[in-house]
């Protein structure tokens, strides 16, 4: 499968599948079966001997391996006509054409050869990324297993396969491997890695809005300028700012400020503010960070430098 590890860029280990036994005659006669792990998600790849079968036996071929092994089942497909690509790809059942198209949509993936292109990675941080570096960031060890990250952060798997790609790709971390899990990790120090990442880094509140304090959501931590002076000497603000993940339909808000003793303003972010946070009550320290834009207020630059202190 190494067009499968060369278009998406993950690792791909293939082997033989031992259970065939429990498979009824005419399947093993018509199909070939490998075991395949696709950057730790398995799946099963079934290639036909000759020429595919018709859509309704193919699904029920598919029922019948996952009685033996209850795993995903893609086809392994030589060739690939147009009307075939459009029933399987309707019918929901996976299958690799190299050189044509990779459909395995219980890794979210679908490419097709007529959309590739080869265009440079972007040197933005996804949000997912960003999360991974910051949590390496906070942890007091030089490896990380990156792949527990998924449930905490409440992304797949394959997020975090993306996430440390495009870490990996922008030269912030590097990544091996220990069996099946990922390991990342970086020589320099973290304060450093950060400074280095700051290029890449990408702002995490998308919008700011203002809500009257009667409509706010319990248990919004404080973000901003707000956070900020909760955390060091600086004074506080005359505008209360929080945080918010979600939709900003699910805030009654306005993009004016009438009144800051009646409103308060709302920041919306890309990612949850409370997952990387050790001050309770308060967004963690590097995003809230890269969040805030000093300008000339010197004391609220001498503040983030006394933050950024902590970060060694």
């Amino acid at each position: 499968m190494k067009y499968v590890a060369d278009t998406l860029g993950i690792e791909v280990n293939i082997e033989s599948w031992g259970n065939t036994a429990g498979l009824p005659y005419y399947l093993i006669d018509r199909y070939d079966f490998k075991k395949a792990d696709f950057d730790g998600v398995p799946c099963l790849l079934m290639k036909p001997k000759g020429e595919p079968e018709t859509l309704t036996a193919i699904k029920k071929h598919i029922a019948n391996v996952r009685k033996a092994e209850p795993l995903p089942v893609a086809l392994e497909l030589g060739s690939m006509t147009a009307r075939r690509r459009k029933s399987l790809i309707e019918a929901r059942i996976p299958f690799i054409a190299p050189g044509c198209q990779i459909y395995l949509p219980f890794m979210g993936i679908a490419l097709s050869e007529r959309y590739k292109s080869v265009t440079p990675p972007s040197k933005i941080l996804m949000p997912s990324a960003q999360l991974l570096l910051f949590y390496y960031l906070y942890q007091d060890k030089p490896e990380l297993y990156a792949g527990e990250t998924a449930d905490m952060f409440g992304i797949s798997a394959m997020q975090v396969s993306r996430a440390i790609k495009q870490l990996t790709t922008l030269g912030l971390v590097s990544a091996r491997k220990d069996g099946v899990r990922t390991v990342i990790s970086c020589s320099e120090r973290r304060f450093d890695l950060f400074e280095r990442s700051k290029p890449h880094l990408i702002d995490p509140v998308r919008k700011r809005i203002f809500v009257e304090y009667k409509d706010l959501p319990d248990g919004l931590p404080l973000s901003g300028y707000s956070a900020l002076s909760e955390l060091t000497m600086l004074g506080g603000s005359a505008l209360e700012t929080f945080a918010f993940f979600g939709k900003a339909g699910e805030l009654t808000g306005t993009g004016t400020l009438v009144d800051n003793s009646a409103q308060a303003e709302v920041e919306l972010w890309r990612y949850d503010p409370a997952l990387l946070s050790k001050n309770p009550g308060v967004v963690d320290t590097l995003s809230l960070v890269t969040s805030i834009d000093p300008g000339d207020d010197e004391r609220a630059e001498q503040a983030v430098d006394e933050l950024l202190e902590t970060v060694q």
